[in-house]
């Protein structure tokens, strides 16, 4: 379904990930209403909600599609800001119809040595910034769906299955991987997918209300500053284009229908769209010789998951 005139509200949207949903939502002629942190240029990372909106604007323009960005500083922990924002948004584009929760803050320490303030950071971020800007998004999103405007809800967090939280698995995933992202992170990513499961049953029929996880780490500006050896490793991991690719797919689906989705990004392009080993290796960062099986998997890729992607790559 065509995303041309729909607005697209997306946290943590200045860079990485996010920017580039928006890049891809603005080419297929989506307004976009960037809300994130950044105002000022940051002396290590690049991009800030306004240049987010000016390339945003220049895609518009340059295609002829018609897209338009909003900046909006927002700190999704602030639930007078989050109401204002989507307010804004609404009043200054017109309507409301997909809400991509991106937003997110990681602190892997262990149990042990992670502080109440880091658990309180992500968790806030994470898990109660993802419910609230769906809070308040839903009631415009509602309203989309009463237009048949297709709306949705897209949450950047891990899939959901009993698989992957059954501590009882003996298939060599987890509990294991859980070791390394520790209590006070999982908790925070898994409860925005909850957000996903709890929403999806409340709007089916109505809304699209999804998940997406990548099946390997994305090389955005914040994981080359954090990863030792980044020079060397950003050659195992993938373009955030893959993800934005996933993405804007997903977005295009209808929503009344395809509901409740745990997808991870190269399954889902494979399966559903036919993506080929050619044009997937395109997003590899070490180049398109790089071989699949030597990527750097993502935090929480089960081996059920890991299972699936080979079959998927099978063309099974």
């Amino acid at each position: 379904m065509s995303l041309r005139g729909k607005t697209a509200f997306i946290t943590g949207a200045s860079r990485g990930i996010g920017l580039e949903i928006a890049k891809s939502l603005a080419t297929r002629g989506a307004n976009v209403a960037v809300a994130a942190k950044t105002t000022e240029p940051h002396p290590k990372l690049p991009g800030t909600i306004h240049t987010a909106v000016e390339e945003i604007n220049q895609i518009g323009e340059r295609n002829g599609s018609g897209a338009k960005g909003l900046a909006i500083q927002l700190d999704v922990r602030d639930a007078d800001a989050v109401k204002d924002a989507i307010d804004r948004t609404v009043g200054t584009l017109g309507n409301l119809d997909i809400v991509i929760n991106n937003a997110s803050a990681i602190n892997v320490k262990p149990t042990v040595e992670a502080s109440v303030k880091s658990y309180d950071l992500m968790n806030n971020i994470n898990s109660r910034g993802t419910w609230l800007v769906s809070r308040f998004a839903l009631p415009h999103l509602l309203k989309s769906a009463s237009e048949s405007r297709n709306p949705h809800i897209l949450t950047l967090s891990p899939t959901l299955t009993y698989s992957m939280l059954s501590a009882s698995s003996s298939r060599g995933g987890f509990p294991s991987q859980f070791s390394q992202t520790a209590s006070a992170y999982t908790i925070a990513k898994f409860g925005m997918s909850l957000n996903t499961l709890a929403l999806a049953a409340e709007t089916m029929g109505k809304v699209g209300v999804n998940s997406l996880w990548p099946y390997t780490l994305i090389g955005t500006s914040a994981m080359k500053i954090v990863s030792p050896n980044s020079d060397v490793e950003e050659k195992r991991w993938r373009s955030p284009k893959i993800v934005s690719e996933a993405a804007v797919r997903v977005l295009e689906e209808y929503g009344a229908t395809f509901s409740a989705q745990f997808l991870v990004d190269e399954i889902y392009l494979r399966r559903k769209h036919g993506f080929t080993d050619e044009q997937i290796a395109e997003f590899s960062l070490g180049g398109k010789e790089t071989p699949l099986e030597s990527l750097a998997e993502d935090l929480y890729i089960s081996q059920e998951l890991r299972e699936d992607v080979l079959r998927a790559r099978r063309g099974e």
